[in-house]
């Protein structure tokens, strides 16, 4: 394989433009096709970025300098896009969350197995410096033996009112999946277990549907989690909050941690990161890249966030039944 990966890009809406601007900042990688089911969308990526425009899946996966695809559909197309793309013997990053069914999920693992091609999941904030610093220093022992984490997200998330921007398909259970869950708990959820290296064990979970912006569905979640060392995380999320937050606290035996987007204080000093999180998408793609010119498996590989994806399910099912659920309820 040459040094630099060439690429398409299963969808052409907000979060592919930001996958296509990210492999515009990269030397390894480069767009040569987009696919959009609405020729108009493709035609003008094309022309914007000087590629092949394609309105079929299997005519874009059916092109020989094609060799990875990005995914970048909407959630309940994942799953079928995927295993496609990895039948035809291309490498895939697809965007989170990784399928809305494990089912789904596991279906994707296999194809890949069985394919040989990498399959990446865009846990885009496992890239950010900040991330990627506080991992380190909870491995180094900095804050010794982590007993408590509270992470929280909230924002208001309106996809239906005149003037939004965003796709009103978040709003469809069966496209979306549950918005504070999928579109956005996929990211929280993954982090979590991510930092320490323990999957979570088990899960109790209560959510409400707060407001009527979205009915029939819940816009609120907190849920309490154990893993398997011993540490125990909270997570507490909403849609529906106006005024918005994300920050976390993680207290070790040693010390604590407090982070809000960039910034960071260990024991209520200030610690100095190099780098943004602004840079996270370019480092993903970079990294997506890398791992299939020399065949190294990706830290956000598709057995990594099946189990982002379990202890979703087990939130989801926790919420429902009332009560605590054990992850190994729905494998490994």
């Amino acid at each position: 394989m040459a040094d630099i990966l060439s690429v398409g890009t299963v969808g052409t809406g907000g979060i592919a433009q930001a996958h296509i601007r990210a492999i515009g900042e990269n030397e390894n990688i480069q767009l040569v096709a987009a696919m959009d089911v609405v020729a108009e969308k493709a035609q003008a990526a094309a022309e914007k970025h000087n590629c092949k425009a394609y309105t079929n899946l299997d005519d874009l996966l059916n092109d020989p300098h094609v060799e990875a695809v990005h995914v970048c559909t909407p959630h309940s197309f994942h799953g079928k896009h995927v295993v496609a793309a990895l039948k035809a013997g291309k490498h895939v990053l697809v965007e989170k969350p990784m399928a809305l069914t494990l089912e789904e999920c596991d279906q994707m693992i296999a194809a890949s197995e069985e394919s040989g091609k990498i399959l990446m999941v865009g846990q885009v904030m496992r890239h950010y410096p900040v991330n990627l610093t506080i991992k380190k220093m909870i491995a180094d022992d900095v804050i010794g033996e982590v007993g408590h984490m509270m992470r929280r997200r909230y924002s208001y998330f309106d996809t239906i009112s005149p003037g939004s921007h965003y796709p009103a398909w978040y709003q469809n259970l069966e496209i979306g999946g549950v918005c504070v869950l999928y579109g956005f708990g996929s990211h929280e959820y993954d982090i979590l277990h991510w930092y320490m290296d323990s999957p979570v064990v088990s899960v109790y979970a209560q959510g409400s549907e707060s407001t009527e912006l979205y009915k029939g569905q819940k816009d609120s979640y907190t849920a309490i989690m154990n893993h398997e060392n011993g540490a125990i995380s909270v997570l507490s999320q909403s849609v529906v909050s106006h005024t918005g937050a994300h920050d976390q606290y993680i207290i070790g035996s040693k010390g604590s941690m407090m982070q809000i987007g960039d910034k960071l204080m260990l024991n209520g000093k200030e610690v100095e990161i190099d780098g943004s999180n602004s840079q996270g998408m370019t480092k993903q793609i970079w990294d997506f890249a890398d791992c299939c010119l020399i065949g190294r498996q990706p830290d956000a590989s598709g057995k990594s966030v099946r189990h982002t994806m379990a202890v979703i399910e087990a939130v989801k099912q926790s919420a429902e039944r009332n009560e605590k659920v054990d992850v190994a309820e729905f494998g490994v």
